[in-house]
């Protein structure tokens, strides 16, 4: 999996700031009850973070089990969560055990991808698989891996605003051999300047379904955006839909 200590105390006020603003939270969460309704069903969101995709998954009405690796993203979803319906625990996906299964598992914005090889990301599938009740679905939110090849192996960056104090300067370099994609983040104020980065390597549509084969499960539905529309040659998002087999 990507090094958790990237996202160090150092790092994660910037982390949070990106995550907060670009993150597609609320979207997620109506796919999501697309599928499956949320309101009165347990959920395990992997690759939490500081919780922005938890929370809108409370939102909807689900009892939210957060997981992440970096202690200090979940204190930052601890320090904000009371009452929220949202139980945060560190762990590495990979080999978590917990004595319960839930109705959904969700992970959101390339989770999926920091799992760097692909006996992780069977490990990973494993997991979602003894973990899913029966009749349960789980959901990988992933960028299209069309997005991460346009820049031709070359840099590309693109800045966005943070609100109105904070501007963040993202450079993604895609190695299309080894389907891997590193994203730098640059976010700077007036007074800070604060980088941090991400390693994903990216699997196709053909690689999750036999992934998911191996692991136990099955893709039931894909969408190309959070809207549900069909996945198709224009889609900039891939989102998939996991059953048990």
């Amino acid at each position: 999996m990507s090094d958790p200590s990237v996202y160090d105390e150092a790092a994660i006020e910037a982390y949070d700031l990106v995550s907060s603003m670009l993150s597609p939270g609320a979207g997620l969460a109506a796919w999501v009850s697309s599928h499956r309704p949320l309101a009165g069903r347990t959920v395990l969101d992997l690759g939490c973070g500081t919780g922005v995709s938890s929370f809108a998954l409370a939102e909807a009405g689900a009892q939210v089990t957060a997981v992440d690796a970096s202690r200090p993203s979940l204190d930052v979803l601890e320090s904000r969560c009371p009452d929220r319906g949202v139980e945060a625990v560190e762990g590495d996906f990979r080999d978590l055990r917990f004595d319960s299964a839930f109705d959904v598992i969700t992970l959101s914005r390339n989770t999926f991808f920091l799992a760097q090889e692909q006996q992780e990301k069977i490990d990973l599938l494993r997991v979602v698989e003894r973990h899913l009740e029966p009749g349960g679905a789980a959901f990988l939110d992933c960028t299209d891996p069309a997005e991460f090849q346009r820049a031709g192996g070359d840099a590309h960056s693109v800045t966005y605003p943070l609100g109105r104090e904070h501007m963040v300067t993202v450079t993604q370099t895609a190695d299309r051999a080894a389907q891997r994609v590193l994203s730098v983040f640059l976010v700077q104020s007036a007074s800070t300047l604060t980088a941090f980065h991400e390693q994903a390597t990216w699997a196709t549509l053909a690689e999750i379904r036999l992934m998911a084969r191996i692991a136990g499960l099955k893709v039931a539905d894909v969408n190309g955006s959070y809207a549900g529309e069909p996945y198709g040659a224009h889609s900039r998002e891939m989102l998939v839909v996991l059953e048990r087999q």
